[in-house]
């Protein structure tokens, strides 16, 4: 590559300026000196523009030489007897200098501005790549990638500074005050504006490092939200459905080891089969204990999956088939209807939507789906409403029930929500699960 820009710079300084020369020299009676002169000139001028300064001024060195060699007599030799001719090529080599020097500077100027346009689009489209990514070795993968192809170097990362031999390597440093990011290494030394450009958008990388911790806590925070918000629902709910089960436990134990009290046959019958029957109540709300503790645990590790609709509805039956034994229920959905997401936590929320449609509804529901897609990302709705068989009681001590808590901790793993919505003057109940899927 270098041999072949010196032997175009040689072309361009040395032979063309002969060339031009001799193309005149058989009509030189044609022109005066200044007009020869002036042709000179002009190729000077396009040497200056298309080459660098060096060149440029080699190539007026040529041409006065060659002016004065062709065309100034005694010819063919470098003495000159007219003393005009001195104050012409001096002329000639200082407008020929001139040239070669503006030129030289305009093409460096232009040359610097491409430079800065190119490393500005590439801080850009840096900041832009890094932003869309959420993960801190993600982030550094992609910026790896684009500088490395941007400056035609090799870079790589290491977690502290390290020396080679004894010596310290070219380190830089992701944050140069906390240390916790590491850096990167380049694999051959940089020139100062490589260093610059580097420093530049390793402070890029830096910052989205920072905004994606910033994130992470913000969702942090949000997340110890949602789990306080969540437990309190939980005490509240424990404390309203356990209560009135041991409060009649208490009450029918009390008469039966009452010896005051006297009770015939049939009413300890009745006592015994009004504790039996608040044990099993205690007994489910140990059981939605114990699933809500499954569901966050499972929740830890979220399992996303394409899931079929039919498949998902069948699942979800098949976990309370005893509860839904005489429950009806239409599914309005198609059958290549799917979602994403974990088919288990689905399945418990989906299973614990139609026990409660099942229990306080009237034995019917009926169960809708729908998604809409934003960009790169769908949100999925599942709705159960059903028919209430009386007149909804509302009080100040209700619990929201234990299947909801479920069905909301379930939501919020998958970045959605939980609503149910009671209609008190058309006696009606909807329960809807809605989340969220980010398509990578």
């Amino acid at each position: 590559m270098k041999i072949q820009q010196y032997l175009s710079a040689t072309a361009a300084s040395v032979l063309m300026p002969i060339l031009i020369v001799l193309a005149i020299f058989p009509v030189r009676d044609w022109f005066t000196t200044t007009d020869i002169v002036m042709l000179q000139l002009l190729w000077v001028t396009l040497v200056a523009l298309r080459s660098n300064r060096r060149v440029a001024a080699m190539t007026t060195l040529v041409s006065v030489a060659c002016t004065d060699w062709f065309f100034v007599s005694p010819y063919f030799t470098f003495h000159i007897e007219n003393i005009e001719y001195v104050v012409t090529f001096a002329v000639m080599l200082i407008v020929g200098l001139v040239i070669s020097q503006l030129a030289g500077q305009l093409t460096r100027k232009i040359s610097d501005i491409k430079h800065h346009a190119s490393n500005t689009s590439c801080l850009y489209e840096l900041a832009k790549g890094l932003n869309g990514l959420d993960e801190v070795d993600s982030q550094r993968d992609y910026f790896q990638a684009v500088v490395e192809q941007h400056l035609q170097i090799e870079l790589d990362w290491q977690q502290a500074r390290m020396t080679q031999n004894g010596q310290s390597t070219h380190y830089f440093a992701i944050g140069k005050v906390d240390s916790r990011w590491g850096g990167f290494i380049a694999s051959e030394p940089l020139d100062e504006a490589q260093s610059a450009f580097l420093n530049t958008s390793i402070s890029v990388l830096y910052q989205a490092h920072e905004n994606t911790q910033l994130r992470q806590q913000s969702a942090a925070i949000s997340v110890q939200a949602e789990l306080e918000r969540a437990k309190n629902a939980l005490l509240r709910s424990l404390s309203h459905d356990l209560r009135t089960p041991l409060a009649t436990i208490m009450g029918a134990s009390s008469m039966l080891a009452d010896k005051n009290i006297v009770l015939n046959e049939a009413m300890a019958a009745e006592q015994a089969r009004n504790i039996y029957e608040q044990s099993k109540i205690l007994n489910e709300h140990f059981d939605k204990v114990m699933e809500l503790s499954r569901v966050n645990k499972m929740g830890e590790d979220l399992q996303w999956q394409t899931i079929s609709l039919q498949t998902l509805i069948s699942e979800a039956q098949a976990r309370r088939q005893q509860l839904l034994f005489n429950f009806e229920l239409a599914a309005h959905i198609g059958e290549q209807d799917n979602c994403e997401g974990d088919i288990t936590l689905l399945e418990i929320a989906l299973a614990n939507m139609l026990e409660n449609a099942s229990r306080y509804g009237d034995g019917h529901a009926e169960l809708t789906f729908s998604y809409q897609q934003h960009g790169q990302q769908i949100d999925y709705q599942l709705c159960v409403t059903n028919q209430l068989p009386s007149p909804v009681l509302t009080s100040t001590d209700q619990g929201v029930g234990l299947g909801s808590v479920i069905c909301d901790v379930v939501a919020k793993f998958h970045h959605g929500s939980f609503t149910l919505d009671i209609n008190g003057q058309q006696q009606t109940a909807s329960a809807c699960l809605t989340w969220s899927k980010l398509n990578d």
